[in-house]
């Protein structure tokens, strides 16, 4: 849990790098404060380093992954640290965005999306690319959380649009 919390605040603090994470998030202020949003007692004084976080990551199931965003979203909002965000003192605001992770001209596999460019031309060629919507809990102009993520399966093998 700890190293998934870790991960988690990195991103939504905006933090550029694992490793500039490990740096900033090694103090005792912040470590006792990952360990109460994770919701476990504290074990440990000190953050794992940043390539512990990443082989963990490589091998953790997704769907552990999004029950600990569950997880965090309910102590975040619990701990009314972000009641002033709410509309008219009342409503959380979630918004749904559509993002394109990563494109290849090359296959990726079954599943990815794909659109032709240039299209009757000598410089015609197949761009190959997956996309995720995700379901953005907005808790500050700079803080958002994705509480639910779903990927955009290519079933059919069809060109796709947006």
């Amino acid at each position: 849990m700890l190293l998934l919390m870790t991960r988690i605040l990195s991103s939504l603090f905006y933090i550029s790098s694992m490793r500039k994470t490990s740096e900033e998030f090694n103090s005792s202020e912040m470590i006792k404060n990952i360990w109460h949003l994770s919701g476990e007692e504290q074990t440990v004084e000190e953050l794992p380093y940043w390539e512990t976080i990443n082989r963990y990551l490589e091998k953790v199931d997704p769907e552990k992954l999004q029950d600990i965003l569950n997880r965090l979203c309910s102590r975040l909002l619990c701990s009314r640290a972000f009641e002033n965000m709410r509309i008219r003192g009342k409503y959380w605001q979630v918004i749904i965005d559509g993002t394109q992770l990563c494109s290849s001209r090359r296959e990726l596999d079954g599943k990815s999306l794909h659109r032709t460019h240039n299209k009757g031309t000598e410089k015609e060629y197949q761009e190959n690319y997956y996309y995720v919507l995700e379901a953005k809990l907005v808790l500050h102009p700079k803080i958002l959380i994705s509480i639910q993520t779903e990927f955009v399966d290519n079933e059919e093998g069809k060109e796709m649009e947006k």
